[in-house]
Parts: C-alpha cells; structure tokens; sequence
C-alpha cells in the first residue's frame, strides 16, 4: 500500500488563530497582531477548552490578548516597518527619495538605495538603523541625503555613487 503525502493546504494541518482586532474603541496594530503571534507560536500555551475549536477542518485557537504578553519588537519589524513606509508612501506624489533596493548589512544596520532629482549622476545609498524613531528619519530623508560631512563613497559597492551614513542619526 502507497501513503500519497498530504498536501501542504489540507486543513487537518493547517492552524487558525482568532485574535480580537479591537481593544475598547481602538483598533490594534498590524505589530500588534504580529506580536501576539508570535507570542503564542514561542513556547508552550495551556488553551481552555472553550478556545480551541475547528473552522473548515482546520484547528482555530481563540487567542485573549488580555492574558498574552505581546513579543517584543523585533529589528525585522523595524526593518519591514521602514521598507513598507519608503516603498508604498502615503501619499499621492512620489516622494523625494525614492527607494530602489536595499541591503541588510548587519542585523540593526540597513543600506537604502534611493533615487532623487538632486543626484542624477547615480543611486545615493544611506546607511540606517531601522529602530528607533523613523517617523522623524522618514521625514528628514530626503535633507539628510545632501549633507556633506555625512557623504562618503564606497568602492566596493557597485550599486551607488555616494553613501550617506545616517547609523548614528
């Protein structure tokens, strides 16, 4: 007799988490619902009974983010969170710095590859660090790409004309 595997999407191995998407009034966070996630997939968790059911065959915990400890944030989420703002902007003009690429170069450093009117002879590269407050690096980006005293070249790297070192920012 044969066993033919069970194919990836089959529900029995498939898992659902339900989780609230609101705290009183407020909504919670896409970070928010990825930190408890993550939360519940660390470790071991004791469920009641009442929180484990079946949805279309497939095993759904309900999750109570009042008796889960949310993970703290990771440099992924600081990474992704910085990516997702340079590549999908909100607002309807295109944006001083546009982002073309980018490259991990430690686990708290980041290289940006941007494109700007200011600098036509080629990519500018910034160095970053995802953590912290990105609101205000997001926002002085496109200023900071032209400070002099920041502005270094960078032989090895292919992909730029000038870096800026905003690490330290």
């Amino acid at each position: 007799m044969t066993r033919r595997p069970v194919p990836e999407y089959a529900p029995d191995r498939l898992t659902a988490y339900e989780v609230p998407l609101r705290t009183g009034d407020a909504l919670r966070t896409p970070h928010d619902i990825a930190a408890i996630l993550r939360t519940v997939h660390t470790g071991t968790h004791i469920y009641l009974r009442d929180k484990v059911g079946t949805v279309m065959g497939t095993t759904l915990f309900t999750g109570d983010p009042a008796t889960v400890t949310p993970a703290p944030f990771t440099n992924d989420d600081w990474s992704l969170t910085l990516l997702r703002c340079l590549a999908s902007p909100s607002t309807e003009e295109l944006p001083e710095a546009r982002l073309c690429g980018f490259l991990f170069l430690a686990p708290d450093r980041l290289r940006l590859y941007l494109a700007t009117e200011e600098a036509p002879s080629g990519m500018t590269a910034a160095g970053v660090r995802p953590g912290g407050a990105l609101t205000a690096l997001l926002a002085a980006l496109p200023a900071l790409l032209d400070e002099q005293r920041l502005t270094t070249t960078d032989a090895d790297d292919p992909h730029c004309a000038r870096v800026v070192d905003l690490t330290d920012w």
